[in-house]
């Protein structure tokens, strides 16, 4: 089984033994938010096993993070279940405008680990925020500065859906190889492309990947430690020199 997901031993052993919690103790198992690729591992593990069932949920439509129950089939699992809320932001916007990047660093800074808040989604210029039930109330008080801008938390009943906002471009590639991918989008070398993906600052569909020579696919989502997310687009173009013409959605 390990052999299947190197690299990821330890998640493994750990939902390995959710399934037994579930399966031979009758017990409702709730994860922190994992993004899709560990989503992906859970899946995989639980396989057709007809005794545990498997839902997900992160606060709002579409959420890319999401917290798992692991459950005996026998179970009817309720939203309420998840623990989660979805918390507006509020904060003078004329004043200063905040990004995500903003908001996940003031997270992190306030000692709150990512495995407890799920997706961040700006909408209608405000920002929402998916995260555990039981640090609403932390977060609440002791969260009250981002950059220069005081900030108040809102429980939000609306359903928010996701709709990712990109900013695309286009650029021509003589591979789909990862590391020239990296080099052309963000418009570093290639050599230092290289250097940053076997250093492990490059993420493949959530997954680590230190192989330069990855070949991406389409609708590939690439994400580079510091310089943000874009999806890799192949538009079944190529050259008159053969090279590929190819877009990158550069998420906002």
């Amino acid at each position: 089984m390990l052999e299947h997901f190197k690299g990821e031993e330890v998640f493994v052993k750990k939902v390995l033994d959710y399934i037994d919690q579930a399966n031979y103790h009758q017990r409702l198992i709730l994860t922190p938010f994992y993004n899709p690729y560990y989503q992906s591992i859970v899946h995989s593990l639980i396989g057709k096993n007809e005794d545990i069932r498997c839902l997900s949920f992160g606060g709002f439509l579409n959420s890319e993070s999401q917290r798992m129950i692991i459950a005996p089939s026998f179970y009817e699992i309720e939203e309420s279940d998840f623990e989660v809320v979805v918390a507006k932001i509020i904060y003078a916007k004329n004043f200063e405008k905040l990004g995500h990047r903003d908001i996940l660093g003031a997270l992190m800074s306030l000692g709150i680990k990512r495995e407890l808040f799920g997706d961040i989604v700006e909408k209608d210029n405000d920002y929402y925020m998916a995260v555990d039930r039981t640090i609403y109330d932390y977060l609440k008080d002791h969260l009250n500065m981002i950059k220069r801008s005081k900030v108040k938390f809102q429980l939000c009943l609306e359903k928010i859906e996701v709709n990712n906002q990109y900013l695309i471009k286009s650029f021509i590639v003589s591979s789909f190889r990862l590391d020239k991918i990296v080099s052309s989008f963000y418009k570093i070398s290639r050599q230092k492309a290289a250097e940053l993906i076997r250093a492990g600052y490059v993420k493949v569909n959530h997954k680590p990947v230190e192989q330069i020579n990855y070949l991406c696919n389409n609708r590939d989502i690439i994400s580079f430690k510091g310089h943000g997310r874009v999806m890799f687009v192949d538009c079944n173009k190529q050259t008159r020199s053969d090279n590929y013409v190819v877009e990158g959605y550069f998420y906002k």
